[in-house]
């Protein structure tokens, strides 16, 4: 039996709309929450799932490998009617599911079904977070309230999304006119409030009580991730803070590049292979180079992972060095490249690019300011060159010594 349409649902569908999250990339947040209602509520498979005009998309999905089904087979559709968990303890005697091919013909039925509607602007429910077994069952109290809160913390997720976009494009204005406290305000905020909220969803069904020792310590690590995230961009702040008011400062050593780029990639080597992305260094001979070796050190980090993250799976990232005419460092990738009207602005403060957006990359924009910040206190320069589709290259160029 096909649902019923919301009483708001022009409104509901504009709102997930804007959200823009229908077919992005997988995040480790949303991730998060599919595996722990799986674990909580013992069930094989969980979902976090967004009811589109005709279809229910799958932003998160544990125990299956489809992304997408159709609204009118949507277990979903019925969820997204209320604001309360629906559970369904047995599909096969439910008349609403019933006749549905996905319970009487599918080679794994479906028989149980629980879900608890993900809300935005307060009103309207946009999607679910939901469980699924293939035999009868019933959630405990317990459950049905950690359902509720994974829910929540979705619907918090969706909600700073739209912010952090809604913030950018204010940040973009104000740009224009150099309010740079203005912009500040509107695009760290929410990469502040992004890892706050999550650490204060888990710590709400930590205090609870009642939770397992092993999801315990999930969600403690969870919370952990997100702390060393929110010292990160605390970090870059208040060096942006510092270059503003009294410039970079550097203590100067001798020091050899091709060394440096080789203990750079050493460390971003983990998250390549995470990513699936060769990352591989070609420097050999020494480059002699005069700098900070702390700093250089963090600007080249912060090329290799900004390449890391914008390179898909089976992607390659190199870097190069040389001596002549000038020491220089190559970081060149194979990644989604920058749109030729983007790249005036990337080493603006704050500046993200749609790409950042429709990749989910995390951060507020002031990456690749800090590196532009760090190699002009050298007296070098950095150049960026790049092409959609084809991948990017950035030089850094120092004075020779």
């Amino acid at each position: 039996m096909k649902a019923p349409q919301p009483a708001d649902e022009p409104a509901r569908l504009a709102a997930l709309e804007d959200a823009q999250v229908l077919d992005t990339s997988p995040e480790e947040d949303f991730d998060d929450i599919a595996r722990l209602a799986a674990e909580i509520c013992g069930t094989p498979t969980a979902l976090v799932s967004l009811v589109d005009r005709d279809r229910q998309w799958f932003k998160a999905k544990v125990g299956t490998d489809v992304t997408e089904t159709r609204r009118d087979l949507s277990f979903c559709s019925y969820t997204v009617l209320g604001y309360e968990v629906m559970e369904v303890p047995d599909a096969a005697v439910d008349p609403r599911y019933a006749d549905n091919p996905l319970v009487t013909t599918a080679d794994n039925p479906i028989r149980f079904y629980a879900g608890a509607p993900v809300v935005l602007d307060g009103s309207h429910s946009v999607g679910t977070v939901c469980v699924v077994d293939r035999v009868p069952r019933r959630l405990t109290d317990r459950q049905r309230r950690a359902l509720r809160s994974l829910a929540r913390h979705a619907s918090v997720l969706l909600e700073l999304r739209r912010y952090a976009r809604h913030a950018g494009e204010i940040a973009d204005r104000l740009r224009r006119l150099d309010r740079m406290k203005d912009s500040f305000l509107a695009n760290v905020s929410h990469e502040f409030r992004t890892p706050l909220s999550t650490i204060r969803g888990y710590l709400e069904m930590l205090l609870e009580g009642d939770i397992d020792a092993e999801t315990t310590h999930r969600f403690l690590s969870v919370m952990e991730r997100n702390s060393d995230r929110l010292l990160r961009l605390i970090d870059e702040v208040l060096l942006v803070a510092r270059v503003s008011d009294e410039g970079v400062q550097l203590d100067l050593a001798e020091l050899d590049l091709a060394e440096l780029a080789h203990q750079v990639a050493t460390s971003c080597r983990p998250l390549a292979e995470h990513r699936e992305v060769k990352l591989s260094v070609r420097s050999g001979s020494p480059v002699p180079a005069r700098g900070d070796v702390k700093r250089l050190a963090q600007a080249v980090n912060h090329l290799v992972v900004n390449a890391i993250k914008f390179t898909g799976p089976g992607g390659e990232i190199t870097v190069d060095s040389a001596a002549d005419p000038e020491p220089e460092l190559i970081i060149t990738d194979t990644g989604t490249g920058i749109p030729a009207e983007d790249l005036p602005h990337v080493f603006d403060r704050f500046y993200r690019s749609a790409a950042a957006d429709v990749m989910a990359v995390q951060g507020p924009g002031l990456g690749l300011a800090i590196v532009k910040s760090i190699i002009e206190a050298h007296h070098g320069s950095v150049h960026l060159d790049s092409e959609p589709g084809v991948g990017t290259t950035v030089r850094l160029t120092l004075p020779r010594v």
